[in-house]
């Protein structure tokens, strides 16, 4: 027997139980079962496959993604940051406003403020001025003037020995270029005589006595 009533009319669908329920219980509890699971199905149907999208919101930073810190360092009078290996620890200022020396790093200390503040290199001359010139050298002081009666009584006494001159009187005179007129007064001829006999003392031949004489 089939039984066609409208779900949807509750009059029919009362009327339609009842004479079931009269006529065969179980077919009631069987139809109601399949009633509920058709309205479950239709349900579900009703409602869409995919939840809304949810708004996007703009991400946050957290603490380990905080922007870095661009702040310059903290340097000192000399514009030198902070050195362990050569500042004291923890960091700490002299009263010129320079960081402090590390213990035993008094060198390294020295070396890395004469580099950061270019005192280890000269400093170049001015442009346009003349660099200094060494002192002269005094003038020599003149030898003193040979007295003519001492140079002449030795040259006497070197005639008169016949192994006291390597020359004659007369060539020895014209080597040197000594006058007799003013020989007396003429001080550079008395010199070159006196010098003539000074070589002859030191072993010399005539020509070397001559060389030394007119170099004296």
């Amino acid at each position: 027997m089939q039984i066609t009533f409208d779900p949807h009319n509750a009059q029919e669908c009362d009327e339609t139980l009842g004479f079931i329920a009269q006529a065969q219980p179980c077919v009631v509890k069987m139809w109601l079962i399949d009633y509920n699971e058709s309205q479950n199905s239709e349900t579900v149907a009703a409602q869409p496959d995919t939840a809304p999208a949810e708004p996007e919101t703009a991400p946050t930073c957290t603490p380990d993604q905080a922007e870095p810190d661009t702040a310059q360092p903290e340097t000192d009078c000399h514009g030198m940051t902070h050195d362990d290996a050569i500042h004291s620890t923890p960091a700490s200022k002299n009263a010129d406003g320079s960081w402090r020396a590390k213990r035993g790093q008094k060198e390294a200390y020295e070396a890395a403020i004469a580099a950061a503040t270019g005192k280890d290199e000269p400093a170049p001359a001015p442009q346009g001025m003349p660099m200094p010139q060494p002192a002269s050298a005094a003038p020599a002081t003149p030898p003193a003037p040979i007295d003519y009666k001492t140079m002449a009584e030795r040259f006497m006494a070197k005639m008169a020995d016949p192994d006291g001159l390597p020359a004659e009187y007369e060539a020895i005179y014209t080597a040197l270029s000594i006058g007799y007129d003013d020989l007396e007064t003429n001080q550079t001829s008395i010199a070159r005589l006196s010098a003539y006999m000074d070589a002859v003392d030191n072993g010399d031949d005539h020509d070397g006595c001559v060389r030394h004489a007119m170099s004296a």
